[in-house]
């Protein structure tokens, strides 16, 4: 990795501090939002980078709480306030411990007030450690036929694009296998390609392809199942397919931008059986209309707002999110509520809510 020169690290903030103000109106400044590990090894072990942010305001600012998108990700940083003008630091570490090939982890950061939020990202590109052919696919699907992946997740999508993604199998046994699908039909735009057999010690390739079509019933996530059947059996679990389907958007139109204090509520500990509710707030510091394609509450999660629903710019909405309580005592319950936007920036975003059992 290149090292900046000064010049090229004073321009590179300056621009930060300009995006920054404009666009998050927080008081944290990142020298960088992201950073790229490159190619590493997963024998290799943690990889960890450290992020610098300033403090443009005049105020001290102090670090409350990271949100990580994944438990091979975390995070060391100092709750100690910092300063207006002083700098700050937040040091990722990425364990790519049974990963392969590209990955993407953000972190949330949130401040005491609640007032100030940044996201920083961490990418890699993860060279797994050899292993035979039954390590390499450790996921039995049916008779002697085995995947890599039990789950095939595509991203962003397009509406009216068309998109491609392999899943690989393999054939651990020592005789040739007859193998067809079954899948929860075009209902989202998927189809899937699959070969009509696969020789012992073989690897072969099933082709996932979504179309995703025009229109306002097409945003949000779409799910769909590929099930594998080898000799006449059918696989015991689906291999799930996923799409977040968004808009397409012009880079020189005007934006909003959503903004949600907190994207992670925590309800404490709690009676069993119960339905607990929260207000949070979700404002739009971006130039046009915030506007909810998709607003999509899990199992045992509501929210007030509605799909279709907008906030203008400079505008906030104080929203209620609710989570029912397990009757288990002592359990922990995670629900999740999915928002599709026209924010360009980050048009899927995943409100996260906890309650924990007395």
């Amino acid at each position: 990795m290149k090292v900046r020169t000064l010049l090229t690290t004073i321009l590179a903030l300056s621009f930060n501090l300009a995006q920054a103000q404009e666009e998050l109106n927080s008081a944290m400044v990142f020298e960088t939002y992201e950073w790229d590990f490159g190619l590493i090894e997963e024998a290799d072990g943690p990889v960890q980078h450290t992020f610098r942010f300033v403090n443009i305001s005049n105020n001290p600012i102090q670090i409350d709480n990271v949100a990580t998108s994944c438990g091979c990700t975390t995070v060391l940083y100092s709750t100690q306030p910092v300063a207006g003008g002083e700098y700050g630091e937040i040091t990722v570490a990425f364990d790519p411990a049974r990963t392969e090939g590209k990955v993407l982890r953000e972190v949330e950061v949130f401040t005491k007030d609640r007032h100030n939020y940044a996201s920083i990202m961490i990418t890699a590109d993860v060279n797994p450690i050899p292993m035979g052919l039954d390590q390499i696919y450790p996921h039995l699907l049916a008779g002697t036929v085995k995947t890599n992946a039990k789950r095939c997740n595509f991203g962003y999508i397009t509406q009216g694009e068309t998109v491609s993604r392999v899943v690989r199998i393999a054939n651990v046994g020592d005789k040739t296998s007859k193998i067809s699908v079954i899948t929860t039909g075009n209902r989202n735009g998927m189809s899937v390609e699959c070969p009509e057999s696969i020789g012992p010690q073989e690897t072969v390739s099933i082709h996932i392809t979504y179309t995703i079509p025009v229109g306002k019933d097409y945003f949000g996530m779409a799910r769909d199942t590929v099930w594998v059947v080898a000799d006449g059996a059918k696989s015991q679990e689906p291999i799930v397919v996923s799409a977040l389907r968004i808009e397409k958007f012009d880079d020189s139109a005007p934006k909003p931008v959503m903004r949600i204090e907190p994207s992670y509520v925590d309800f404490g500990e709690e009676t069993p059986g119960k339905i607990y509710k929260k207000t949070i707030v979700i404002g739009n510091s971006g130039n046009t209309d915030l506007i909810f394609r998709n607003v999509e509450p899990m199992e045992g999660t509501a929210i007030s707002i509605r799909t279709g629903m907008v906030i203008k710019p400079g505008k906030k909405l104080k929203v209620t999110v609710a989570v029912t309580n397990s009757r288990q005592p002592h359990t922990t319950t995670m629900g999740s509520i999915n928002l599709t936007t026209n924010d360009p920036t980050r048009p899927f975003r995943e409100l996260r809510l906890q309650v924990d059992t007395k």
